[in-house]
């Protein structure tokens, strides 16, 4: 198959192109040859752009092939440039070498010339295909900046949807932690008072991590929130109805357990849909898993929200824990009485808060996104 070269020679000689052409037509190259001889041309036809080789005589009437060399390498510096020429001595082939030639053939030399031509293409070729991978390189590292600018971004709004004060409750004090596994996450944890006197409180955890989580989070809160004056059952009947759509869309369903804290009466009520990991530590150290539990919102079958109740005595310490304190340190093989163990001579919810995240003992990378809340009874 021909290789079609389009080419620039400076050459005064007519019958010297000619021999060149041939040369390389021979040896299978249908060439596209612009043959030019004074530096004006020569400039015109370099303006042009799309040549694939450069050859050029050394030593022309007014014009010379260095400052050729010199004027491609400023100006197209990609493209190959072979001087041919009738005469060149060694140390003037050597200084054009220096300054960017890519070879140089003596025209009485010829048979030097299609192997010249090779290797300047070849060499071309692959400059041209490393200048693309450090572009894409470049525009890949550019991407991943970028991304990462975003999800700081996206992790700063993450945070900032957390409470960052713990409430004022007579009585009561609570206190919680998110640590997302990646920038962001799809554990959440959120409390309002939903009317005098009554706060409400939500652990959730949406299925998976990182951005796709951390959006149906969102969501999940904001739904909570516009519902959360209702009792806890009703409260996540209208929650799923309108989280219903974009959970069957995304193929995710969300755990969480939400609960209703009368501060005078000390009287909790809740829902666990799903979740699991919440127990009451009770002043004298027994421990008390709560019930009932319900289907996690967005998982198809019949949705009982069934409401449980409790009374919270001074000492007692109700416990709302995300999957991801278990799942970062599997050895240790935890359990709501072996955390409940470790809350013993803890002061204030801040603290117990703070053991619990510490007892896995994971430093850096975390394998899910771990939360903990904690309310305390304190009188």
């Amino acid at each position: 198959m021909s290789k079609h070269l389009r080419i620039l020679h400076l050459e005064d000689d007519p019958r010297d192109a000619e021999l060149v052409e041939a040369t390389l037509e021979t040896e299978g190259y249908a060439c596209n040859i612009r043959v030019v001889d004074n530096s004006d041309d020569f400039i015109a036809a370099l303006a042009e752009d799309g040549f694939d080789l450069i050859l050029a005589d050394f030593a022309l009437p007014g014009f010379d092939g260095m400052s050729a060399l010199r004027l491609v390498r400023t100006l197209q510096p990609e493209i190959p440039f072979i001087f041919v020429s009738g005469r060149m001595g060694e140390e003037t082939a050597i200084d054009s070498l220096k300054n960017g030639a890519t070879d140089y053939v003596l025209k009485n030399r010829l048979s030097r010339l299609l192997p010249a031509v090779k290797r300047a293409l070849l060499e071309a070729s692959e400059r041209e295909e490393l200048r693309k991978a450090e572009e894409a390189l470049r525009e890949s590292e550019m991407h991943r900046l970028q991304l990462e600018v975003e999800l700081r971004y996206a992790a700063e709004i993450q945070a900032n949807l957390l409470p960052r004060r713990q409430p004022h409750i007579p009585g009561f004090e609570i206190a919680a932690r998110c640590l997302p596994a990646k920038q962001v996450g799809g554990d959440f944890f959120d409390w309002q008072e939903v009317c005098p006197g009554v706060w409400g409180f939500t652990l959730g955890d949406v299925m998976g991590k990182g951005m796709a989580a951390a959006m149906l989070m969102a969501t999940a809160r904001a739904a909570l929130r516009s519902v959360a004056h209702n009792r806890p059952q009703e409260a996540m009947r209208l929650a799923e109805q309108a989280l219903l759509t974009d959970l069957e869309n995304s193929e995710s369903f969300v755990t969480l357990f939400h609960g209703q804290l009368h501060a005078a009466a000390r009287r909790l009520t809740f829902v666990d849909c799903g979740h699991g990991y919440a127990f009451l530590r009770h002043a004298d150290g027994a421990v008390e898993t709560l019930s009932p539990h319900a289907l996690p919102m967005g998982v198809p079958g019949p949705k009982i929200y069934g409401e449980g109740a409790a009374i919270l005595e001074k000492g007692d310490i109700l416990v709302l824990y995300s999957d991801g304190l278990i799942d970062a340190n599997p050895e240790l093989a935890l359990d709501n009485p072996t955390l409940a163990r470790h809350l013993e001579g803890a002061t204030d919810a801040p603290e117990m808060v703070d053991r619990l995240i510490a007892l896995p003992g994971v430093k850096g990378f975390l394998p899910d996104d771990l939360t903990v809340l904690v309310v305390y009874c304190t009188e």
